[in-house]
C-alpha cells in the first residue's frame, strides 16, 4: 500500500515558508514559556495580543520581534499564531538563523550554534513533510487505514519542542526515504554477531533462536544461516542481529570495521521482509503480518535534541520491566475491572555483553522486539495513535471529527479522559509507578469510534517509580542503570523518584501538558469546545476515580492532584546547557480550578 507519491527533487521549497514559520513559532513559544527570552506580552482593547521578544544582533544593537498571541489558557500558556515579524522592518521573517541567533546571543551558550542548526534542519525537513501531506493519496478515509499507515500518515512531530523534525544525520533524501510520514517501506540489514560478544535479554522461558524462527519464518531463518556458512563460519557460533539500513551504511560499517574485518561481526545482506517506520523513526512495523512483533533498533541520528541510539541498559531492562508490569496489572483488581490498560511487552532483546561494550560506540548495536499494538485487540476494537488525535484534515478540522460527530464531542472527550487518566493515576497512587504517557508512547483503544482503553509502549525508556513506595520494588533492584557518560550527556534522575510531589508533577507534565493539553487547545480552536470545559471534564474523571478507591484516600491527599501549581521541566531551553542539568519552572495546574466542584 502506497500513501505518498513524491517527486523528491522539486516542490518542497514552496512549503518552506510555512515550515520555517512553525519552527520559529515553536521556538519562541517554548523558550518564552520557560522564561528563557526577554520580552513582554502586550494586549489591546480589541482583544488582540502580541508577544514582543528582544535580543542583540552581531553588532550588539538591540533587535525586537513580535508575533500574535492568544489568551492565556492551560498551564498559563498563551498560544502564538502566524508569522514572526521584525519590528524594525515591520515585515514577516523566515530567517531562522538570524532570529534565533539574535534572541539567544545574550545567553552566550556554547550550544546555541548546535541548537540553531537543529532548527534549520527542522524547517527544511518539515517542508518536505508538508509536501508529502499535500500529495497524500485520498483513496481511504484516514480513520479506516490500517494502523501502521495511520501512525505514519498522521504524525506532525512534537507540538512543543522546537526541533520537532531535526533528524540530524539524515539528508533530505534520507529524510524522505526513512521518515515515517512518507510511508516508504524498506528492508532491514542482517548481521551475525559472535556469540561470545552478544547478550540475550528475554522473559523467562524464552529462547532467542526459537523466537527468531517464529518472527522470521523457517525459510528466511535458513537463508540467513546459510549466508553465515557461505562466509566459512558456523551459524551456531553467531547471533543474528537486525540493523536499520541507514544505520548500517552511516555508522556500523565504519564504527565496527575492525569486527567486520576479523569475523566477530558478519554482514549477511538485506532481509526479505518490508518494514515501515513508526513515529519514533527507529521503531518499525513489519508489513508481513499484523501479529508480528514491532522492532526497535538503534539509529545514529538526533531528533528533538536527543540521540536515538538503543542503550544497552534499556535492552537489558525491557523484559524485566515487561514481566514486572504484567504481574502488577494482572494482580490489581481496579485495573482489571475498571480499566482497559494494555502493556505492549518487550519480551526479547539483544545487545553486547558489558565487556564488549565501549563508550565510543555505546548503544549502536542491538535490538528490542515489542508486542504489536494490533495483537492486543479484542473483538470489535481498533487502535489509534494518540499523536494523531491532534492532526488536522484539509478542512482544518481534526481527523477524529467523524468520531466527535458520531458520539458528540463532550461524550467522546469524557470517554477519552476516562480511558486515559484513571489507569496512569492508579499506577502512581496504588503502586508508586510512573509511566511516560506522552502521545508518542500511548495508543488509544476504541470500540465503534469511542475510546475504551489505552495501550502503553517504550517501557524501559519511560519507567519511573517512587523509592520505598513501589509494589514489588525488590524486583526493580535488578534493573541496570544508565552508565555515567549517558547521564552526563542527558540529565536524568534515573528510575527512582524520591517524593510524592516529584512523582505527581512528572505525571501531570507528561500526561496533561505534553499530551492532552494539545488536544484541548485544538478542540477549542477548531471545534469550539472550550479548553476550560476539557479540564472540567478531566477533573470530574479524577473525582469519579477517587470515589471508586476510598481505600486510597490517604494516598490521594498526599499526592494532591489538584494542587494549585506543579513544577515542570524546561524541556526546550535546557538544550542550551547541553542537558547536563535539569531545570524546572512553576506553572498553574489546570485541574485546580475545579477542585471544589463535585464530579459529574
Amino acid at each position: 500500500m502506497t500513501i505518498y507519491n513524491i517527486d523528491r527533487q522539486a516542490g518542497y521549497l514552496s512549503f518552506y515558508p510555512a515550515a520555517a514559520e512553525r519552527t520559529l513559532r515553536q521556538f519562541i513559544a517554548a523558550f518564552w514559556f520557560e522564561g528563557a527570552l526577554q520580552g513582554h506580552l502586550e494586549r489591546y482593547s480589541d482583544g488582540r495580543a502580541r508577544l514582543h521578544v528582544s535580543g542583540q544582533d552581531e553588532q550588539g544593537l538591540r533587535v525586537e520581534y513580535w508575533i500574535a498571541a492568544g489568551p492565556v489558557r492551560s498551564f498559563g500558556r498563551s498560544r502564538l499564531h502566524g508569522p514572526v515579524f521584525d519590528t524594525g522592518s515591520a515585515k514577516a521573517t523566515h530567517d531562522i538563523a538570524a532570529v534565533a541567533g539574535n534572541l539567544l546571543r545574550q545567553q552566550a551558550s556554547q550550544n546555541s550554534t548546535r541548537f540553531i542548526e537543529e532548527l534549520l534542519h527542522t524547517a527544511a525537513k518539515q517542508a518536505c513533510s508538508l509536501q508529502a501531506q499535500a500529495l497524500t493519496t485520498k483513496n481511504n478515509a484516514v480513520l479506516d487505514l490500517p494502523y501502521a499507515w495511520q501512525e505514519a500518515q498522521l504524525g506532525e512531530g512534537h507540538l512543543y519542542h522546537p526541533c520537532y523534525r531535526s533528524r540530524m544525520g539524515f539528508s533530505l533524501t534520507e529524510h524522505q526515504r526513512y521518515g515515517p510520514e512518507f510511508a516508504q517501506a524498506f528492508g532491514l540489514v542482517w548481521l551475525a554477531l559472535d556469540r561470545q560478544l552478544g547478550a540475550i535479554h528475554a522473559r523467562p522461558g524464552s529462547d532467542y533462536a526459537r523466537f527468531l524462527q517464529a518472527e522470521l519464518g523457517n525459510e528466511e531463518l535458513a537463508r540467513l544461516q546459510a549466508a553465515i556458512k557461505a562466509l566459512g563460519k558456523d551459524s551456531d557460533g553467531y547471533y543474528l542481529v537486525p540493523a536499520h539500513p541507514w544505520h548500517w551504511q552511516h555508522s556500523l560499517q565504519i564504527r565496527y570495521a575492525d569486527w567486520l574485518a576479523d569475523g566477530r561481526l558478519l554482514y549477511l545482506g538485506a532481509g526479505d521482509c518490508a518494514w515501515l517506520a513508526q513515529q519514533s523513526i527507529r521503531s518499525l512495523t513489519s508489513l508481513a503480518s499484523h501479529a508480528s512483533h514491532n522492532l526497535k533498533l538503534p539509529l545514529g541520528i538526533a531528533n528533538s535534541s536527543a540521540d536515538r541510539i538503543l542503550s544497552d541498559h534499556h535492552v537489558h531492562n525491557a523484559p524485566l520491566i515487561s514481566a514486572w508490569l504484567d504481574r502488577l496489572c494482572t494482580d490489581d483488581a481496579f485495573l482489571r475491572q475498571h480499566c482497559r490498560l494494555a502493556i505492549l511487552a518487550e519480551p526479547m532483546g539483544i545487545t553486547l555483553t558489558p565487556a564488549a561494550s565501549r563508550q565510543d560506540r555505546y548503544g549502536l548495536l542491538g535490538a528490542i522486539w515489542r508486542q504489536s499494538p494490533t495483537s492486543i485487540l479484542r473483538q470489535g476494537e481498533q487502535v489509534f495513535p494518540c499523536t494523531a488525535l491532534t492532526s488536522l484534515d484539509d478542512r482544518q478540522q481534526l481527523n477524529i471529527s467523524p468520531w466527535l460527530q458520531q458520539h458528540g464531542t463532550q461524550a467522546w472527550v469524557d470517554a477519552l479522559l476516562q480511558a486515559m487518566l484513571p489507569p496512569f493515576i492508579h499506577l502512581m497512587l496504588a503502586h508508586g509507578v510512573l509511566l511516560e504517557a506522552h502521545a508518542q508512547n500511548t495508543l488509544l483503544i476504541l470500540k465503534d469510534g469511542l475510546p475504551s482503553g489505552v495501550a502503553i509502549r517504550d517501557l524501559p525508556g519511560g519507567l519511573h517509580y517512587i523509592a520505598g513506595k513501589t509494589t514489588h520494588e525488590a524486583q526493580l533492584q535488578h534493573l541496570r542503570q544508565a552508565p555515567a557518560h549517558r547521564n552526563a550527556a542527558n540529565a536524568s534522575n534515573g528510575f527512582a523518584m524520591q517524593t510524592t510531589s516529584e512523582a505527581r508533577d512528572y505525571l501531570l507534565e507528561v500526561l496533561l501538558f505534553i499530551h492532552l493539553s494539545e488536544l484541548a487547545h485544538r478542540l477549542e480552536r477548531h471545534h469550539d469546545f472550550a479548553e476550560s470545559r476539557f479540564w472540567q471534564l478531566a477533573a470530574h474523571v479524577v473525582q469519579r476515580y477517587q470515589a471508586r478507591v476510598p481505600e486510597l484516600a490517604t494516598r490521594l491527599a498526599q499526592f494532591d492532584l489538584f494542587a494549585p501549581q506543579i513544577q515542570m521541566e524546561k524541556l526546550a531551553s535546557r538544550r542550551l546547557s547541553a542537558a547536563r542539568s535539569q531545570e524546572f519552572h512553576a506553572v498553574p495546574n489546570p485541574l485546580h480550578e475545579f477542585l471544589s466542584q463535585p464530579g459529574a
